[in-house]
């Protein structure tokens, strides 16, 4: 049986979406606005859900298990929002529906090194991906958010007393078996599958409780800016749920020569990768 890499920081998991029924207790709603600002943001995270691999919701369907509590974790290496530079922030939230749409977000926790311009900056890039440039934010949180990364492709994220996450690009593999293929998502058109090896969050302020280990997670590498939402660029703003791809999706997918795979070989692969673990 593979062992599951040590955290260090006792944690569990963080946020779902309050379509789901999970609305959090406190605090109240926080509505913030795009002001128009050009921004542009650069790093990479993961996204951990409940649904099976490959996540029916990044070919534009709907959810494994008729819910899809997901969870962003998001380091900017390099970004801006207008004069605000967002180098080193990191982030967690939630958004149902991997964050493939805009939902109202049931958790979002900033890393306490994080500044309150920052902070309002983030959250105006969230609201720059709906159509009404608003987004509500009723459960924001500042702490302690422990996050190292092993070789670029072991994540171990945690939040004490509240969240774990623990992913690997690599399946236990030399180098990441997945291939990057085209997905609907906030922050990049491509993703690849990655192992969920835990994903659980205890937050009772939240109304968060659960654990989705050893489902579905995937990896994006962002590279985004205000200029590809607004030139309608991003697969995820022309996601209706319909089952796959549509024509704009595929339009969009064609134009930047992003790669599809067949969804069946993605499946059995995860089960190999996975026996392959468990010996």
């Amino acid at each position: 049986m593979r062992s599951l890499p040590k955290i260090g920081i006792a944690g569990f998991l963080l946020a779902a979406a309050l379509v789901f029924g999970q609305a959090p207790a406190s605090p109240p709603s926080n509505r913030v606005h795009y002001d128009g600002a050009g921004w542009n943001v650069k790093g990479d995270g993961i996204v951990c859900c409940p649904c099976a691999v490959p996540c029916p919701c990044r070919t534009n369907s709907q959810p494994s298990y008729g819910h899809c509590e997901a969870t962003l974790f998001l380091r900017i290496r390099h970004g801006n929002y207008g004069p605000v530079n967002l180098d080193g922030l990191q982030v967690i939230d939630s958004g149902g529906m991997c964050a493939i749409q805009y939902r109202p977000l049931a958790a979002l926790y900033f890393d306490r090194s994080s500044t309150a311009a920052q902070r309002e900056a983030f959250m105006k890039i969230v609201a720059s991906f709906n159509r009404s440039h608003s987004a509500g934010f009723p459960y924001v949180r500042i702490i302690p958010l422990d996050a190292q990364v092993v070789g670029n492709h072991l994540f171990k994220i945690s939040i004490p007393g509240i969240l774990q996450m623990v992913v690997d690009r690599n399946w236990g593999q030399p180098q990441p078996p997945m291939p990057e293929i085209a997905a609907p998502d906030s922050f990049s058109n491509v993703i690849q599958y990655v192992e969920n090896i835990r994903y659980v969050i205890h937050d009772a302020q939240a109304g968060l409780n659960f654990d989705y280990s050893h489902r579905q997670a995937n990896y994006r590498t962002v590279d985004l800016s205000a200029a590809q939402y607004r030139s309608h660029s991003m697969l995820n703003q022309f996601g209706d749920g319909s089952g796959w791809f549509n024509a704009q999706q595929m339009k969009l997918i064609e134009a930047q020569h992003l790669k599809i795979v067949n969804l069946d070989l993605i499946r059995q692969k995860a089960r190999e990768l996975r026996k392959a673990g468990s010996q």
